[in-house]
């Protein structure tokens, strides 16, 4: 799936910027944030359900390994200023992510 969303996302951005892997962590986070809400006070199996969806399946779907490669990639290019934007908006902007996924979570659920 990774991969898949991967290369949909260089094809319409290009790969001068890691848009992939932006892309793929903004969307696991706000993901996992709506788990937050779900999995929040549900007493049985919660646990479980918490290792299986957001350490299991959205750990793998966004992977800090990618995030890493992308920037000692740009590091190694002597692309600072990308390099820098790419650190500050993964982020930022994943953290927002989760954060709307909390509050997307709690107005529907």
């Amino acid at each position: 799936l990774r991969y898949w969303l991967g290369l949909r996302v260089t094809g319409a951005m290009g790969s001068t910027f890691p848009w992939s892997t932006l892309t793929v962590n903004l969307i696991g986070s706000f993901l996992v944030g709506v788990c937050m809400v779900l999995i929040a006070g549900k007493a049985s199996g919660a646990e479980l359900w918490r290792l299986g969806l957001m350490v299991g399946l959205l750990g793998g779907f966004t992977t800090f390994s990618a995030f890493s490669s992308d920037t000692l990639g740009l590091l190694e290019a002597e692309q600072w200023f990308r390099a820098m934007v790419y650190i500050s908006a993964s982020i930022l902007l994943c953290i927002t992510a989760a954060a709307a996924g909390v509050g997307a979570a709690r107005q529907i659920f």
